[in-house]
């Protein structure tokens, strides 16, 4: 298996199981929840980190240089894998990694509620990256 397909495979299970999850994930849960706390905030940690491994690698195959992860995922602008909102979106993502990483101690809940809410452009970039590969 190729380094993008097994990424592009792990990022779809982690996708597929934060959705699994979406119906019992709320702030209120994952404070009464430790083992929901944890499954959620690594599948979310998993997603972002996926995203820049196959963002940096996609940068890297097309010559584009980058000196963070965020600059790693706006290289994705410049192959046009996916459209400007869906970049928009992935954009925060980086940050939104650190986050997770270093600010578990006061990591406000209802932020993570919101990143689980909004995995759709994961998804679209997940298919785009999915098709590009196959292109190559």
């Amino acid at each position: 298996m190729t380094f993008l397909v097994e990424r592009l495979s792990e990022l779809r299970k982690h996708l597929d199981h934060l959705e699994q999850l979406r119906p019992r994930i709320s702030a209120s849960a994952l404070r009464r929840d430790l083992s929901l706390h944890n499954d959620v905030l690594f599948s979310l940690l998993t997603v972002c980190q996926l995203v820049i491994d196959i963002a940096s690698e996609l940068s890297a195959r097309h010559g584009l240089a980058f000196d963070d992860y965020t600059e790693a995922v706006r290289n994705l602008g410049n192959l046009n894998l996916v459209d400007d909102a869906t970049l928009t979106d992935l954009d925060r993502l980086p940050g939104f990694r650190n986050v997770l990483v270093h600010e578990y101690v006061t990591l406000d809940l209802e932020r993570v509620v919101q990143a689980a809410d909004r995995l759709q452009p994961v998804r679209t970039f997940l298919e785009a990256v999915r098709r590009h590969a196959a292109d190559e």
